[in-house]
């Protein structure tokens, strides 16, 4: 059996990442190299030397190899017990972490260029697995900007079949949560920054909303990690990602937005723009933007039904090639399971 098909193997390399996390200096870029270089977490961290250790954190692009060396030499143990506790923790909160070579890592994340390595993931896991509308925008919206959102969100029960994506930020954003609350649509929140964060201020109410009616936060950064300018523009290429639909609310051609919709493009994720009669592509340069690289442009009002019928079948073109199968569904129940503390030993 490949023992990459086990679940012991997989609690133990998110108990290594989580491991390398609590480590000081060692950052989510090293760890991610780990990944792609096709090392194991765990392995890793039982080298037989501080020396083997250090190279290990060198090969990996790490800046502070020298003092991770030290801290392995001195501290290891201590600190691998330390995050098997934070492992607990996360289950405690309903907080799961899947990696890229798990079979149940979504297919459309591993699709994007530089595709996460892993995923932490706070709710509904299954929600990843089911088709997708991502719907971003300016966390400043003007009154039109706030009308099209609302008016996207009383659209969503026609689209039953589909969750919302968005991003948790002030303005469009939150608008498009709370719109798909109140239409009983689940709806997945990816954040910026660590999944023990809340960010941004005062948007605990929100996060906890969207748990309680079947939604999911999710990041693919380190557990307490904070926020950062290109770790935001980072999350947009999943919010992309994840979605067959992407549509963009009233942005700026230099924005967070912006790089959502560039990210869309380039995983060939079909974009839609709404826009006012009265909308001038110069008070509104984005729609020309969006235009050029094919996005659908439709005014509301006047071609409600159009809008409607596109997305609608955009999510029936999609909807058979994200069905989880046995396997899938086996690995994520398997995966919610509590482990044997004892089980968790970093010498084993």
């Amino acid at each position: 059996m490949n023992p990459k098909n086990n679940q012991d193997y997989w609690i133990n390399e998110t108990i290594g990442l989580l491991t390398l996390s609590l480590m000081k200096g060692v950052g989510y870029w090293t760890i991610r190299n780990f990944a792609i270089q096709g090392l194991s977490y765990k392995q890793v961290l039982k080298v037989e030397s501080s020396t083997e250790f250090i190279e290990y954190m060198k090969a990996a692009g790490c800046k502070n190899a020298n003092q991770a060396g030290e801290i392995w030499q001195s501290s290891i143990s201590e600190i691998w017990e330390e995050a098997v506790k934070l492992y607990h923790t996360l289950k405690r909160q309903g907080i799961e972490v899947i990696h890229y070579k798990q079979h149940h890592f979504p297919l459309k994340l591993k699709e994007i260029e530089e595709a996460p390595q892993w995923l932490f993931v706070q709710g509904n896991l299954s929600l990843l697995y089911q088709e997708a509308i991502t719907i971003v925008g300016t966390r400043q919206p003007s009154d039109d900007g706030k009308f099209l959102a609302k008016y996207i969100g009383s659209c969503l029960s026609y689209w039953k079949e589909a969750v919302t994506i968005s991003g948790l930020a002030y303005g469009i954003d939150q608008i498009i949560h709370e719109e798909s609350i109140r239409f009983n649509v689940p709806t997945i929140a990816f954040i910026g920054t660590g999944i023990l964060l809340n960010y941004p201020a005062n948007s605990e109410k929100l996060r906890q909303k969207i748990l309680e009616k079947g939604g999911a936060i999710v990041s693919e950064y380190l557990p307490s990690e904070s926020y950062s300018a290109e770790n935001f523009v980072r999350r947009n290429r999943l919010q992309a990602g994840l979605a067959q639909v992407v549509i963009p609310v009233e942005w700026k051609p230099k924005s967070g937005t912006a790089h959502t919709v560039r990210f869309a493009k380039a995983a060939n994720r079909q974009l839609i723009c709404l826009k006012l009669p009265d909308w001038s592509s110069s008070e509104h340069p984005e729609l020309s933007i969006a235009q050029e690289i094919g996005a659908k442009i439709f005014t509301i009002p006047g071609q409600e039904s159009e809008f409607i019928k596109m997305v609608q079948r955009l999510i029936d073109k999609r909807s058979s090639s994200v069905q989880m199968d046995e396997p899938q569904k086996n690995d994520i129940n398997s995966s919610t399971s509590e482990p044997n503390y004892r089980q968790l030993t970093l010498w084993e």
